[in-house]
């Protein structure tokens, strides 16, 4: 590996950034002041200055400028010290053990004063030889990860001590040495084999390993830096014996930040990605140089949630994907208007969108992405990919990502999206690279206009949005199609949007968990108790059936759709889906998981899966199955007309007051052209029968209503040749919504 440069003692010249490989040499800085045991273990870096420590020594914890050595405080924290963190939330160092106090001892450090006090004792980690090698703090989950000298397991504590498991070394050939992590990445040291090896924090799953140093350095502790050689992010690494001194090498750009890489709100965006903008290397060793992504000038907040979403569409010169200004805006603004609350505190999450140069990037001042838009038109093809056994194949979405979309550098940062014709040879809406992802795809062309209305466009791109967000198609299970979830993920809202304030099209994820519903034993009066809001459920009749709307779901619910919302024990199957069980509310906003897929995983390509499970079926025909939303509360008819399945007896030639409520004086043009209606239909012996009294006299039809009991009345006209007959009267609403009732005439 080629050495970039080497500075001695008292050298204040900063090296300028060169491209090189991991591991390769970018520092080697020789510090003024000695251990006193000859043995030094511990490295910090706090954004400006490094800190090393020494091994049963007075002083024990010192403070040098990074590039030239020279010493700047010194402190007897505790008469030796092992491994050092630096903690980017507290603003202080955390020490291992090094040969004073309790074995097993771990202090939080005041770098201020260098008082020191022992946190929590770590028996488990109880280190070999009196030493901690390696020390990390993570910022995300506020842990401590310990590695302590001749040993191959790596201990994991919270802050406050609390034992949180142990994993094996991934190394081979040596013992543990240092730690570090700075995001979604951890880096372990070798002792003596000057060679690093690098796990997924999660999963602990190997990434990649590398040869580091410089000859005759044996490496201990690690620290991450991304600011001194800025853009480049480098590994420090303190040499266990005289002279005392650290190199720092490459590492991927934008893997390791400074202080255990703090995310305040907790969105996968580290916070010095959000404050100052990050370089990331799309391919490594490959020959795209690293890219910068400027994101506090796309609007990004270290203090509130940031989603960054990049589309490209397919066109030509017939069709264009592209989705409309209408549907992102909608779509940005329901995030805006979330009650989901960060870590920090803050409400709502900023959605930034970047679907070309014209499109806006801050709503609030109409700025577009102009030059820093990423953003591609796509060739048209009017299929995206095939299925096999395993399901939805992404290998043609691949293939248009890394030539469109990787080179950006962007991968750790946006959600990637494809504005498609269909995919996989069918009419699906759309479809995610799995539940928690980064990648998905809208595919409209079956739909309005060939490109989907905005409702169809905002829905879609959200509802997507949500499965990369860890969100089902019932909140936390896939019972779809839910009553008592009121959420864009159910295909009963993903087109039309939430019914809200009675009237379809709010763009929302779930707000809360609504009690469960036992389909074995529903309550009508019960309903699902969510005022203000409506919802939809399965009403097999008129044939083929429907979700049918239900304007007001703070009242009473006909789930058995007879025109009778006061029944209990009532056994229906309400989302249609052939078993009766028992379904579930969910809270969305409070379960969305902003870091999946690679979001936040920067210096490492992402171990995506190439096969989903293809259960995507919202097509125009499932649309069809729910359909526009009724204005009007319909809440049965009253006496003396029955809803179905009773069968009214009246006598052929009288009047008969039909009556029925819409939750409220809504006018007397209610009813759509020609309606009411009726027509002959076979008599069904089998339905019950209920008499009609005979009224007044017959007369011309009326409506009328009365606030006082919310009723209206259609005196409805029958004709004395209907005796011996069965007819039908439909009565249709200006809304499109229709209601009938079943009479046998004597």
């Amino acid at each position: 590996m080629a050495a970039i440069v080497v500075l001695a003692v008292g050298v204040a010249a900063r090296p300028s950034p060169a491209l090189a490989a991991n591991g390769d040499l970018v520092q080697q800085t020789n510090f003024a002041q000695s251990c006193s045991s000859g043995i030094g273990v511990g490295i910090a870096f706090d954004g400006k200055n490094l800190w090393y420590s020494c091994y049963r020594s007075s002083p024990d914890l010192v403070k040098a400028d990074p590039i030239t050595g020279a010493v700047l405080a010194s402190y007897t924290v505790a008469g030796g010290l092992g491994a050092l963190a630096w903690d980017g939330n507290r603003k202080k160092i955390w020490a291992g053990w090094g040969g004073a106090g309790t074995d097993g001892d771990v202090r939080l450090v005041d770098p201020a004063t260098g008082t020191g006090t022992v946190v929590f004792n770590a028996p488990d980690a109880g280190a070999v030889d009196e030493i901690d090698d390696g020390l990390a703090y993570d910022a995300q989950d506020d842990s401590l990860l310990i590695s302590p000298d001749t040993s191959t397991t790596i201990y994991h504590y919270s802050a406050a001590g609390a034992g949180l498991g142990s994993f094996a070394w991934s190394g081979s050939g040596c013992y543990n040495s240092g730690l570090a992590i700075g995001g979604q990445l951890l880096f372990q040291g070798s002792d003596g084999c000057n060679h690093v090896w690098v796990v997924n924090r999660s999963t602990h799953a190997p990434a990649f390993d590398f040869a580091t140093g410089a000859g005759g350095v044996r490496d201990e502790d690690l620290e991450c830096d991304s600011v001194t050689f800025s853009p480049k992010t480098v590994m420090w690494s303190v040499e266990a014996y005289e002279p005392r001194r650290a190199i720092a090498f490459e590492i991927p750009p934008g893997s390791c930040a400074t202080g255990g890489g703090v995310d305040s709100d907790g969105d996968g965006l580290l916070d010095e990605w959000e404050t100052g903008g990050v370089t990331i290397d799309p391919d490594g060793a490959g020959p795209i140089a690293p890219q910068f992504t400027d994101l506090p000038a796309m609007g990004a907040d270290k203090n509130k949630p940031d989603i960054f979403v990049q589309i490209d569409w397919m066109a030509d010169a017939t069709h264009n994907q592209k989705l409309s200004a209408a549907a992102l805006k909608r779509v940005v603004d329901a995030f805006a208007a979330s009650p989901y609350v960060s870590p920090t505190g803050s409400v709502g999450i900023n959605l930034h969108i970047d679907e070309g140069s014209s499109s806006i990037m801050n709503y609030a001042t109409n700025t577009t992405w102009g030059s820093r838009s990423k953003a591609n038109q796509l060739a048209y093809v009017a299929n995206l990919g095939t299925s096999g056994a395993g399901g939805y194949d992404w290998s043609a979405f691949q293939a248009l990502k890394d030539a469109n979309f990787t080179p950006t550098g962007r991968t750790p940062i946006f959600h990637y999206v494809i504005a498609a014709h269909n995919y996989d040879s069918t009419t699906s809406s759309g479809i995610s690279r799995g539940i928690g992802a980064s990648d998905l795809i809208v595919s409209l062309g079956s739909f309005t206009g060939g490109t989907g209305s905005d409702s169809e466009q905002a829905g879609t791109l959200m509802h997507e949005l949500g499965h990369n967000l860890s969100l089902r198609h019932g909140g936390g299970d896939d019972t779809n199609y839910k009553p008592n979830y009121l959420s864009i993920m159910s295909y009963g809202f993903q087109m039309s949007g939430v019914i809200k304030g009675g009237a379809a099209g709010t763009l929302d994820y779930s707000r809360s968990a609504l009690g469960s519903l036992n389909e074995n034993s529903l309550s009508e009066p019960a309903g699902i108790g969510a005022a203000g809001y409506g919802t939809r459920h399965w009403c097999p009749t008129p044939a083929p059936g429907a979700y049918v709307a239900v304007n007001n779901a703070g009242g009473a619910i006909d789930w058995n759709c007879n025109g009778n919302s006061t029944e209990t024990g009532v056994v229906f199957d309400v989302n249609h889906d052939g078993a009766n069980g028992t379904l579930n509310g969910f809270n969305d906003w409070s379960n969305l998981k902003l870091k999946g897929g690679a979001i936040g995983l920067a210096g490492v390509t992402p171990d995506l899966p190439m096969t989903t499970e293809n259960n995507e079926t919202m097509t125009p025909e499932e649309e069809q199955k729910s359909p526009p939303a009724s204005r009007y509360a319909f809440t049965g008819f009253f006496s003396p007309v029955d809803s179905p399945p009773t069968l009214n007896v009246a006598k052929a030639g009288s009047a008969i007051p039909v009556k029925f409520s819409l939750g409220g004086d809504q006018g007397l043009d209610v009813f759509a052209a020609g309606s009411p209606a009726s027509q002959q239909v076979t008599c069904d012996s089998g339905a019950p029968v209920d008499d009609i009294e005979q009224t007044a006299g017959p007369g011309d039809a009326t409506l009328s209503y009365d606030p006082v009991t919310d009723r209206y009345t259609y005196v409805w006209k029958t004709a004395k040749s209907w005796a011996g007959t069965c007819r039908q009267l439909t009565v249709t609403f200006n809304d499109g919504t229709q209601r009938s009732a079943g009479f046998r005439f004597k």
